[in-house]
């Protein structure tokens, strides 16, 4: 089950990244869901799975966004891994409010390393100000969402821990 879950939720948030999420912008930012179940599952289970699940959900955003392959996985992978760095047992987790401000902090960074690969790849990236509403908005948006799904990932985590997954 954990490693079906290491594939299905990761390519079914880059299906909703690329199918619903045009629609639900607020002022121009948007939520980066492949990033919110990766990092929120690195936060509940730690970072040697959760990267797997940021290739996974990265990889499949870029094919869907027509960016360049590899951009968005590479961009999410160093946030994912440090947010879950220092595993924490189930019985103590991280308040979910601490756990959505390091969440927020880290789809930031991500959204910044990705502007960053997108310019080295030679894609046109918004001016200042847009690049501010998607990066800074949409970090703050994936972590209003991380409140919601940070619980969900720790009790997905905690019912699925003796199963076999990617990182044993």
């Amino acid at each position: 089950m954990r490693v079906a879950l290491a594939i299905v939720v990761p390519l079914a948030a880059a299906l909703l990244q690329s199918a619903v999420v045009p629609f639900i912008s607020v002022g121009g930012a948007r939520p980066n869901l492949p990033f919110l179940v990766a990092g929120s599952w690195s936060l509940a289970a730690g970072a040697g799975e959760a990267v797997w699940w940021a290739f996974i959900g990265g990889l499949a955003t870029d094919l869907l966004s027509g960016g360049p392959l590899g951009a968005f996985a590479a961009a999410s992978l160093p946030a994912v891994a440090v947010i879950g760095l220092g595993e924490r047992p189930a019985s103590r987790p991280l308040p979910v409010l601490i756990g959505a401000s390091f969440l927020t902090a880290a789809a930031f960074v991500a959204g910044a390393l990705y502007m960053l690969a997108l310019s080295l790849a030679g894609t046109a990236v918004p001016d200042p100000t847009g690049l501010a509403v998607q990066v800074g908005g949409g970090a703050i948006f994936t972590g209003a969402l991380a409140i919601a799904t940070y619980p969900i990932a720790r009790w997905a985590s905690r019912h699925t821990e003796k199963q076999a997954s990617f990182s044993t």
